[in-house]
């Protein structure tokens, strides 16, 4: 006696709402990696820019650059 399911047909069985919630759990998964690589793409960059700042000697640190205004005494 052979047994086997097909993915279509047990899909087709399955109550609307928790086919929903399966295609929500994987949109939800693939922008969840989607994000998770955007980020380590960023990291790379601004590792690489950094160690590019740092062969020129410039400065590698993220302190922005502020000039308050000084007040003139007379």
């Amino acid at each position: 006696m052979k047994t086997s399911i097909k993915f279509y047909e047990a899909w087709g069985k399955i109550h609307p709402l928790h086919k929903l919630a399966v295609q929500d759990a994987i949109a939800i998964g693939i922008l969840t990696a989607f994000t998770l690589l955007m980020f380590g793409l960023v990291g790379l960059y601004y590792s690489a820019y950094n160690r590019y700042r740092a062969s020129l000697g410039l400065p590698t640190d993220n302190t922005p650059v502020i000039t308050l205004p000084t007040m003139r005494h007379h």
